[in-house]
Parts: C-alpha cells; sequence; structure tokens
C-alpha cells in the first residue's frame, strides 16, 4: 500500500502498457491492407511460378490462452479478473531467400478491474508505441475490453553471410537471462510473464555473418528525428572461449557505448554486460548515466537449474520512494531496468517429473526496499494443452515499516496450434 491506496500486481501483467499514444484505426488499417496485398501477390507470384499451394507458402501457429487471477491485500478482499488471450503467427516463404513474418496479439478483459478503471484501462490497453499503430480497440465497454495488437509484421532476407529486416520485429541484443542493459531496442518486464514473444521495434535490420562466431549487425529505429530514432551497430566475436560483443549508438538523447560477454567460469556459466549513456546536449559533462548487469547460472545433472543476477543503475535511488513502484511499471529502457541503485535476482527452476516443472524467482531493489516474488508451477495435460499457476507477491516500506503490500495469484490454461 503506497499513500493509503493499495498496490496491485496485476494490473502491468494485464495492460502491458507500451507507448504513450492513443490507439489510431486509420493508420494501423492503412498497414494491414499494405501486409494484405503483400501476401496476396506473392502467392500468386509463388504460386504461378512454382505452381505451390498456399499451404506451401504460408504457415500459421500460435495459441489461445485464459488466464483467471486474483489480486488481494488480504484474503478477505479478492479482486478477480479474466483474460483470454490469442495469438496469431504468420510465415509466409516468398522464395528461398525471402520470408515474411506476422504476429497479432488479441485479448479479451473482463471483470473487476475493467469495471472499476473505465476508461483510463481500455485507454491504457489500447496503445502501441511504434512509430506505426498498429493497435486496435474494437470494444471498450464497462463490463468488456478487447484489444489486438500486431507486434510482429517484416519482411527478412537471407543470403549467404547476409541478413537483412524491414517492420516490425524483436532485435534482442542482450545477453543476460532478466536484466539486459545491451538491449536498446526492447526492453522487456520481467513480471510480465503473459508475454514471452516481448515487444518489436520498428526498425530496419542488417546483419553480416563475418565467421562462425562472428558478426555486424546495423538497426535503425524509426523515429520523426534524431532524438527519437535509434541508430546502432554492435561487433559480435570470440576469444578465449568467450562471446564478446561491443556496441555504439545515437540512443534518442544519449550516445550509448556498451559491450557485453558470455562464457563459463568451470561449468558454470558467466555473463555480463554495461553500457554508458551520455546526454549529446551535455557531452562534456559529468552527466552520463552507466548501467551494467553480470548473472551467474548452473544446471545440476539432476535437471535443476540456477541463476543469480546484480543490476547497477547509477541513476537508481538509494532510499526509500513512491518511485519504487518503477518495478511494476509497463515502459522499462535499457536506461531504466529497475528504480534501484543496486538490485538482485535469484531463480531456481527445475522438473518434479516430465510433466511437471516449477520455479521460484525473486527481486530485491536495494536502498528502496523493496522485494518481490514469483513461485510458478505449470503441468503438461497432454500435447499441445498447459496448465500453469503463478503467484507474486510484493513487499515494500510504508510508514517505515517493511510489509506486504499486494499479492496474486494466476490460473493459465494454454493451447497451443
Amino acid at each position: 500500500m503506497v499513500d493509503g491506496k493499495q498496490t496491485c500486481l496485476v494490473s502491468p501483467l494485464l495492460i502491458s502498457p507500451q507507448g504513450g499514444k492513443s490507439s489510431s484505426p486509420e493508420g494501423g488499417t492503412r498497414w494491414v491492407i499494405l501486409i494484405v496485398f503483400i501476401l496476396l501477390n506473392s502467392a500468386t507470384f509463388s504460386q504461378e511460378k512454382e505452381k505451390k499451394q498456399f499451404k506451401d507458402i504460408f504457415s500459421i501457429d500460435g495459441y489461445i490462452k485464459y488466464m483467471p487471477s486474483a489480486n488481494f491485500l488480504k484474503l478477505n478482499d479478492m479482486k478477480f479478473d479474466r483474460l483470454i488471450h490469442n495469438r496469431i503467427n504468420i510465415k509466409g516463404y516468398l522464395s528461398e531467400a525471402l520470408t515474411l513474418k506476422i504476429g497479432i496479439r488479441n485479448r479479451v478483459f473482463f471483470g473487476n478491474r475493467v469495471n472499476t478503471s473505465q476508461p483510463f484501462y481500455g485507454d491504457l490497453i489500447g496503445t502501441d508505441n511504434g512509430e506505426i499503430d498498429l493497435s486496435f480497440l474494437p470494444v471498450n465497454k464497462n463490463k468488456i475490453i478487447a484489444s489486438s495488437l500486431i507486434d510482429r509484421a517484416y519482411l527478412d532476407w537471407s543470403k549467404g553471410k547476409w541478413e537483412i529486416s524491414a517492420g516490425r520485429q524483436r532485435i534482442n541484443w542482450g545477453v543476460n537471462l532478466l536484466w539486459n542493459t545491451n538491449d536498446l531496442f526492447n526492453a522487456y518486464n520481467f513480471i510480465d510473464f503473459d508475454y514471452q514473444e516481448r515487444p518489436g521495434s520498428d526498425a530496419l535490420r542488417v546483419q553480416y555473418f563475418t565467421g562462425d562466431f562472428s558478426s555486424i549487425d546495423a538497426a535503425y529505429k524509426i523515429g520523426k528525428d534524431m532524438d527519437h530514432s535509434i541508430i546502432a551497430g554492435l561487433f559480435k566475436f570470440n576469444k578465449w572461449k568467450y562471446d564478446f560483443q561491443v556496441l555504439g549508438a545515437n540512443y534518442n538523447t544519449d550516445i550509448a557505448l556498451g559491450g557485453g560477454w558470455a562464457g563459463n567460469i568451470k561449468d558454470a556459466g558467466f555473463k555480463g554486460e554495461a553500457t554508458l549513456f551520455q546526454p549529446k546536449n551535455n557531452f562534456k559533462d559529468t552527466t552520463s548515466i552507466v548501467a551494467t548487469s553480470t548473472s551467474i547460472d548452473y544446471s545440476f545433472k539432476k535437471g535443476i537449474y540456477i541463476n543469480f543476477s546484480f543490476l547497477y543503475n547509477s541513476n537508481g535511488l538509494n532510499v526509500v520512494s513512491n518511485s519504487q513502484q518503477g518495478l511494476l511499471a509497463g515502459n522499462l529502457s535499457a536506461k531504466n531496468l529497475m528504480p534501484s541503485k543496486y538490485s538482485y535476482f535469484a531463480q531456481v527452476s527445475g522438473s518434479f517429473n516430465p510433466k511437471t516443472t516449477g520455479s521460484f524467482s525473486t527481486i530485491y531493489g536495494q536502498g528502496i526496499n523493496i522485494l518481490f516474488l514469483m513461485p510458478a508451477i505449470s503441468y503438461s495435460v497432454k500435447q499441445n494443452w498447459d496448465t500453469d499457476v503463478t503467484g507474486q507477491i510484493y513487499f515494500g516500506e510504508e510508514n517505515e515499516q517493511f510489509k506486504n503490500l499486494g499479492n496474486a495469484i494466476f490460473l493459465r490454461i494454454k493451447y497451443s496450434y
């Protein structure tokens, strides 16, 4: 509870806000029409040239999930919500070198949060942080909200040592499991466990593979000007049995310089990454921000996996503040992955039997004194059917007392096709 109001863990998970502008169906519709036009013309061309059927050119997969949830501070004050989550992935093999990829995220929300948070809740769900707004909000009522988002829509051309992709895509430059300070394009919220695919960027990407373990990667995330764009280059190479990477970028209003590594200390994985963000307008001043993270992970012979991570954010807080709610925020960046200056993560996971797995994750923000716990257990019912239960427990400091500020339980049933 902060400032007399109950902290709710379900909000960032189900909202997953990705931007600050409202939905624009007209702009998104134009892009959908363009994509359909490319699909139809590409299919016609391929069929005329090679006499292939539609199913030989395009593949469709995805899933549908039903996730009821309860959030509460006390057991006698539970609030219930429900989410139906559908994903559609489309791949079009237009030629041996050219592939079209489209991902559509459809969600239907109903329950207590929808009933009590309109119109704010619907407006927040129907946002898109891309340069082109591809979000749709066909239903925004007091009882129910339906939202659709095209979070992947790009062409990928690959030939020899070259790979070029253009459109909405995921560009992941991070090496750590949780905190990726090198991930300039697609920082994600670990707490939002129901979005495995993670957000994408409207970007042009060019990769040249100079060897089996080395490559040059350049990407441009579109913006209205240099202060709203990311233009970055990454070089990967292998040395001393370690994978290294160095990067440089125009990162919106900053110049970003960084690097990372991934290797082993005996049988344990050892990874790390760091990035310096220097404001372009104050390049000679000491106003830079440093974000660095390291992790050690180990897999035991019986299938138990452990991971320990540390994050340092020079711009983070080291005292208790209302800004600690940033742990639950949806809009994260490589500059601000946690609100605390020093943060710690630990996770253990493993299998109880071939069908049942479990995990326990915890995050602690030093100084601001916040603690987040997330136990989970999953069960494979049969082929294509899975179910899991996830808990979220949030502790923080209020009125100089460290106490429980909120809890949530999620039951998820998933069918993959």
